[in-house]
């Protein structure tokens, strides 16, 4: 569309008009699409209407609206004023469970640009807003960062409307509560917060309000947008609000008294606030056995302090604190090393940039040749590599698992590669102490963070019975009677 002044621009009574500002608005853009039409057994009644193809329903168009204009015969001796005409056509012709009237600019053209159709009639300076949205969606399908065993296998997709649906068939009840928010100057993108009325904290909600309303920025095209500007800890290399793709797990945030925002164009939804244990917990937990839950969830927990650790303790050993180790495993590392151009500290950073390299190919090359690119640049070339003396094996066998062990949580991917080389400078540096310097400066680090008012290292638990119920281990539902403490919320009791 042309870039003309809009906003002064008042809908006339005359329908000539008005297509004619559309048609001049418009200007060589194809997907407006402008049409005149009058009723051929009631020539009072002329009407124009104004749709963008590609964003509505023809169908809707023609048999909801079109249709029943051209077909409509006035009864006789009716009165053939505007304000009738307008009237008839508002209240007694048109099908369609949301329309409206307006004479608001501004209105009108969010409504044209989100799939609604202009309806403009001959002595009415008043436009009638009709829902016709009928774009094409992507289809329900379960998100591949967060497939589950068991359970529902649905997810989010890039519509607002779906998602919140898709909510509403989860809760079934009329607590649940949304509110709307328009974000991007240029975009005008519209967010929704979802929570549940009673259950959500009234001053993490009002605080959350008060964030969005702050926002002022040009586009809005995903909800990173909006975590990165609202979280508490900017710059921390831990997320302080969560996200997930999956509707069932959204539901259950809102359950636990947990906001979550849906922006449309997004398939992720954030959940606040969100603490540090929240990253080892997944919808699979919530739908296998107990024990195997809770097996599955130590191992996330153990894999994530081998990712960033184990690096940093092998070199310190093998550099600083020869003594810790057996003879035998001292003489064989010290073989492996024979002949070996880089130190031990250069080894490892280079196996860890080449491993990150394969991880980032293989993540952005077609899925067809995905498993040949990483059997040859994981298998081929690290047995080349190792063969050709420029790098030990215990080393590839090391950076190999810690690598893979940095997979089993993926949204802790990121800070896992920032402290792994944070711990293995330090241990390169001062050894074991650097590395235990380095983990308790993690600690303090993750201790020091809030998410809305909530302590980053909470453990959810409302009291100490309840400490170990959903947190390291997730114990059998008949123990989880309390709701988790992320909210200051009358209702703590979920289960009798």
């Amino acid at each position: 569309m042309i870039l003309i002044s809009y906003k002064s621009f008042k809908i006339s009574p005359s329908l000539e008009e008005n297509l004619s500002f559309f048609k001049t608005l418009a200007g060589q853009d194809k997907t407006v699409k402008i049409r005149s039409f009058e009723s051929s057994k009631s020539p009072q009644i002329k009407a124009g209407i104004v749709f963008i193809d590609g964003l509505v329903s023809e169908l809707i168009i023609n048999q909801n609206i079109i249709g029943p204009i051209l077909t409509f015969e006035s009864p006789d001796g009716s009165a053939n004023t505007s304000d009738w005409v307008f009237n008839l056509v508002y209240e007694n012709i048109l099908f369609g469970g949301d329309i409206a009237k307006s004479s608001d600019i501004n209105l009108i053209f969010q409504n044209l640009f989100t799939g609604n159709s202009l309806l403009c009639v001959e002595g009415s300076a008043e436009c009638i807003l009709i829902s016709t949205k009928g774009w094409m969606v992507r289809s329900i399908n379960e998100p591949d960062a967060e497939k589950v065993i068991t359970g529902p296998h649905e997810g989010f997709n890039e519509s607002i409307i779906h998602n919140l649906a898709l909510l509403r068939r989860k809760i079934t009840n009329p607590a649940l509560s949304y509110e709307f928010f328009s974000l991007g100057r240029k975009t005008e993108t519209t967010i929704c917060i979802c929570y549940m009325d009673g259950l959500a904290d009234g001053k993490i909600l009002a605080e959350v309000r008060k964030r969005i309303k702050k926002i002022d920025i040009d586009c809005v095209l995903d909800t990173e947008y909006v975590e990165e500007i609202i979280k508490d800890g900017r710059y921390s290399l831990f997320k302080t609000t969560g996200s997930t793709q999956r509707p069932d797990v959204a539901a259950a945030k809102i359950l636990e008294g947990r906001i979550v925002l849906i922006i449309n164009g997004s398939p992720v939804a954030a959940t606040l606030p969100f603490v540090f244990i929240e990253y080892f917990q997944t919808a699979d937990d919530y739908y296998s056995d107990a024990y195997y839950a809770s097996f599955n969830r130590i191992l996330r927990l153990t894999g994530f302090f081998l990712t960033i650790s184990l690096p940093a303790i092998y070199l310190s050993l093998i550099t600083l604190h020869m003594e810790m180790l057996p003879l035998k495993f001292l003489v064989s590392a010290a073989q492996s090393r024979t002949g070996m151009p880089l130190s031990s500290f250069a080894e490892i950073i280079v196996i860890i940039f080449v491993f990150e390299m394969i991880r980032e190919g293989s993540s952005r090359i077609p899925a067809s040749i995905g498993t040949a690119f990483s059997i040859v640049g994981g298998i081929v070339l690290g047995q080349a590599s190792v063969e050709a003396k420029f790098v030990s094996l215990p080393i590839v066998i090391i950076v190999s698992f810690a690598c893979i062990t940095g997979m089993i949580v993926p949204e802790l991917r990121g800070p896992a590669i920032f402290l792994r080389f944070m711990l293995l400078l330090l241990a390169h540096v001062a050894g074991m102490f650097g590395y235990m310097a380095g983990i308790l400066f993690t600690v303090f680090m993750i201790c020091g963070l809030e998410s809305f008012s909530i302590p980053y290292a909470s453990l959810t638990a409302r009291n100490i019975g309840q400490t170990f119920a959903d947190t390291f281990i997730r114990m059998p539902w008949p123990k989880m009677k309390k709701r988790p403490k992320v909210s200051d919320t009358r209702d703590v009791t979920r289960q009798r």
